[in-house]
C-alpha cells in the first residue's frame, strides 16, 4: 500500500511525526503532497513549532488555527523589538540581593531589617499580573520560613516547587544550615517531600561578615535536587567545606556528592535531566557530568565528570574569578505541569533547543576585570559525550559538612581520568564569545530559550542621568538564515533601483550605520548584514562569520593567549528607545527592565511585554 492511497486524513497524521526537514523533503517528493502539506495547519503550525524552537501545549484552550496565528505574531513582534507599553512596578517592600526568575514567576527577597544581605521573607508574583498594570502588596504573595533565608530554587510548573536554603543558630551556638522544601502556591511544607527540612551540615558559629559571604547555587530538575554551597575567598579555607550534593528530594536520600575546592566551582546548570555542566575556574575547564545513580548502601557516590570540555588558554597573569551560567527552560523527562501553575500559554520555548551562557569573570595580577559571556546550544555540549553509559561512580565519604558521615567507606576503585577535549576540537564553530560589562553580567536570569538580553551602557554624561539600550541576541538558525537571505534580497534590489554605484544604503532606504557589537569582525570576513526597521527604528545585525575576541586589542592585554574565533551564528537587535536599567531580564515573552539606586539594589522594575496581538 502506497502513502498516496491513504485518506486525507491519516496522510496529514503519518506526516505530522516527521522533522522539519523531512517535512520539506516530502513537498519536493510530489504536488500532491506539496498541496497537503501547503494545505494542513497542522502540519504548517508543527514545521512552524520546529522553527521558532518551540513546542505545543496541549492544555491550552486554543485551535491550532489561532495558535499558528500568534506563533507568527509573536516571533515577528521580537524580530522587530515590538512591545507594548512600559509598565513601570513599585516593590511595596524593601528587596533584598535573593532574586529568582523562572516560569512565569518572579521571586524576591526581602529584608525587614533593610539590610541587602539579610533576607527573612520571600515574596514571589506572576509575570502577568505585573504586566497587567499597576500592583500593590497583594499581588506578591508573602512566604516566612522561620529562619535566615541564604539563597532559593525554583520548579514551578512542574512541581510547585520552592528549595530555601537557611541558616540558623542551635542551642549549642553553632550554626545549621538546611534546606526546606515548600510548596510555592501555599507555602507550606510540599506534600510529595518525605522529608520537608533536609539538613545539610552544622559547623562552628560564624561571625556575620563572613555569613554574608556564602554562596550557593540550587536546581531542580524531575526528582533531581542539586545544591552547592561555599564560602569564596579566604573563608572557603576554614568554615565550612565547599559541597556539591545530588538529592532525590522526594525521598530526601543524598544520590552523590563531589568534594571540591571553594575556588574552584562557582555555580552549574543542567543540560539535560541527567546532565550538569560545572565550570571549573581553576583549571579553565567546563565539566560535563551524569547525575543520579543510586548508592547500593546508605553511602553517597562520588560525583566524577564524564567528560571535560577545555576553554582557551589564558594569558600569563590572568584568572577566571567566577563563572555563572544559566539555561532556560530546563529539560525534563516528562512535561508535567503542577496543577496551581498549569499554563494557559500556546505553546512553550523547547528545553531542548535552547541555548547556555556562562559569564566568565577574569582579573590579571595588575587587578584589572573583565566579563565576557560564552553562548552555546545545550545540545552542541551534550553532542560531546561519547553515546554511552555513565562513567562509574565510586562510594566516598561524605564532607565533614554531611550530617550523616558513616564511620568507614569501601576502598574507591580507580577509576580512570575523563576525557578533555581541547577548545579547538568542540568550541570555536559551536559558540560565540562576547564582550560584555560587569553589571550587566551579574544579574544570570538574562536568557530563554534561544535568546539572550543585555543592555549596552550610552556614554557617560556628567550633567545626565546614565542611560542604556536593551540589546537582544537570537541564536535561533532558522530565524538567522530567513533574515539574512531577506536582507541580502533587499539590498540587491535597493542597489538595482539606486545604479550601479549605490552607495550602501539599508533598508528604509538611507544609510545605516552599523550598531556597536561586542565581538568584532575578522578583517577576512564580510561584514555583517546590518538593517533598521522602519517602524521601531530597532537597529538590526546578523553576523553569520566567525569572529574574533578582542581583536582590538593588543596581545598584551588579551585575556587569552590564543587567538579566539567563534562563529556560532547569531542576530542583534538594539532598542532606538534609551532607558536608565542597570541590568535586564527575560522570561518567556517578558523583558524586564530594573532599575537600580545608588547601591545597587533594586529600586523599580519595568515590564516591557512583546506586541504578540493577543
Amino acid at each position: 500500500m502506497s502513502l498516496l492511497t491513504l485518506s486525507h486524513e491519516m496522510v496529514v497524521h503519518v506526516l505530522s511525526n516527521l522533522h522539519y526537514n523531512d517535512l520539506n523533503t516530502c513537498r519536493r517528493v510530489c504536488h500532491l503532497l506539496n498541496r497537503i502539506i501547503q494545505g494542513s495547519i497542522l502540519l504548517q503550525y508543527s514545521m512552524q513549532l520546529q522553527l521558532s524552537g518551540f513546542e505545543d501545549n496541549a492544555s491550552s484552550p486554543l485551535v491550532i488555527a489561532d495558535k499558528l496565528r500568534l506563533l507568527k505574531q509573536q516571533e515577528s513582534a521580537w524580530q522587530r523589538l515590538d512591545f507594548s507599553k512600559p509598565v513601570p512596578v513599585r516593590l511595596p517592600f524593601h528587596p533584598s540581593s535573593i532574586y529568582e526568575l523562572s516560569d512565569g514567576i518572579f521571586l524576591l527577597g526581602e529584608s525587614t531589617s533593610g539590610l541587602q544581605t539579610g533576607t527573612d521573607i520571600i515574596r514571589w508574583t506572576r509575570l502577568s499580573a505585573l504586566s497587567a498594570g499597576p500592583t500593590s502588596d497583594d499581588n506578591w504573595v508573602r512566604i516566612c520560613v522561620g529562619a535566615h533565608i541564604i539563597d532559593v530554587g525554583l520548579s514551578v510548573q512542574e512541581h510547585d516547587l520552592v528549595v530555601v536554603a537557611t541558616d540558623r543558630e542551635s542551642e549549642d551556638g553553632e550554626t545549621i544550615f538546611e534546606l526546606r522544601l515548600l510548596q510555592l502556591s501555599t507555602g507550606l511544607n510540599h506534600p510529595l517531600a518525605a522529608n520537608p527540612v533536609v539538613q545539610l551540615a552544622t559547623v562552628p558559629a560564624l561571625t556575620q561578615p563572613v555569613a554574608g559571604q556564602c554562596s550557593v547555587c540550587i536546581e531542580i530538575v524531575g526528582d533531581y535536587l542539586c545544591f552547592m554551597f561555599h564560602y569564596p575567598g579566604p573563608y572557603g579555607a576554614t568554615h565550612p567545606p565547599a559541597m556539591f550534593e545530588v538529592y532525590d528530594w522526594k525521598t530526601g536520600e543524598c544520590l552523590q556528592i563531589r568534594e571540591m575546592k571553594c575556588t574552584s566551582y562557582s555555580t552549574f546548570t543542567f543540560l539535560a535531566p541527567d546532565v550538569i555542566a560545572l565550570p571549573n575556574c581553576a583549571d579553565n575547564t567546563i565539566e560535563l557530568c551524569h547525575i543520579g545513580q543510586r548508592p547500593v548502601d546508605d553511602t553517597p557516590l562520588k560525583l566524577e565528570p564524564t567528560c571535560i570540555l577545555q576553554l582557551p588558554r589564558l594569558q600569563k597573569g590572568h584568572s577566571i574569578a567566577q563563572v555563572t551560567c544559566r539555561s532556560e527552560p530546563k529539560t525534563a523527562r516528562a512535561r508535567t505541569h503542577a496543577r496551581a501553575f498549569r499554563s494557559q500559554e500556546p505553546f512553550h520555548h523547547c528545553p531542548e533547543q535552547a541555548i547556555v551562557i556562562f559569564n566568565v569573570m577574569t582579573h590579571d595580577d595588575q587587578g584589572w576585570h573583565e566579563c565576557l559571556t560564552l553562548i552555546a546550544h545545550t545540545k552542541s555540549l551534550l553532542r560531546t559525550l561519547k553515546p554511552s553509559s555513565p562513567r562509574p561512580t565510586s562510594s566516598s565519604l561524605p564532607t565533614a559538612a554531611s550530617p550523616k558521615s558513616p564511620a568507614k567507606s569501601p576502598a574507591a576503585p580507580d577509576i580512570p581520568p575523563a576525557p578533555q577535549i581541547a577548545w579547538t576540537d568542540w568550541g570555536p564553530d559551536a559558540c560565540r564569545w562576547l564582550e560584555t560589562s560587569f553589571s550587566a553580567s551579574r544579574w544570570i536570569t538574562t536568557t530563554c530559550g534561544q535568546r539572550y538580553v543585555t543592555v549596552e551602557e550610552d556614554s557617560p554624561d556628567d550633567e545626565q542621568p546614565p542611560t542604556a539600550t536593551i540589546v537582544v541576541f537570537d541564536f535561533n538558525p532558522h530565524t538567522i538564515r530567513k533574515l539574512a537571505a531577506h536582507n541580502r534580497r533587499q539590498r540587491r534590489r535597493q542597489r538595482r533601483q539606486l545604479g550601479v554605484d549605490g552607495h550602501g544604503h539599508g533598508l528604509g532606504a538611507y544609510p545605516v550605520e552599523a550598531p556597536p557589537t561586542f565581538a568584532r569582525a575578522l578583517d577576512p570576513a564580510p561584514p555583517p548584514i546590518t538593517f533598521t526597521d522602519k517602524e521601531t527604528q530597532v537597529i538590526g545585525q546578523i553576523q553569520c562569520e566567525p569572529t574574533e575576541l578582542m581583536s582590538a586589542y593588543t596581545p598584551d592585554h588579551r585575556i587569552f593567549c590564543e587567538r579566539v574565533r567563534t562563529g556560532l551564528p547569531y542576530m542583534q537587535l538594539s532598542s532606538y528607545e534609551t532607558f536608565g536599567y542597570g541590568a535586564v531580564l527575560l522570561d518567556r515573552n517578558i523583558i524586564i527592565g530594573v532599575k537600580l539606586n545608588d547601591a545597587d539594589d533594586i529600586k523599580e522594575l519595568v515590564i516591557h511585554s512583546i506586541n504578540s496581538g493577543r
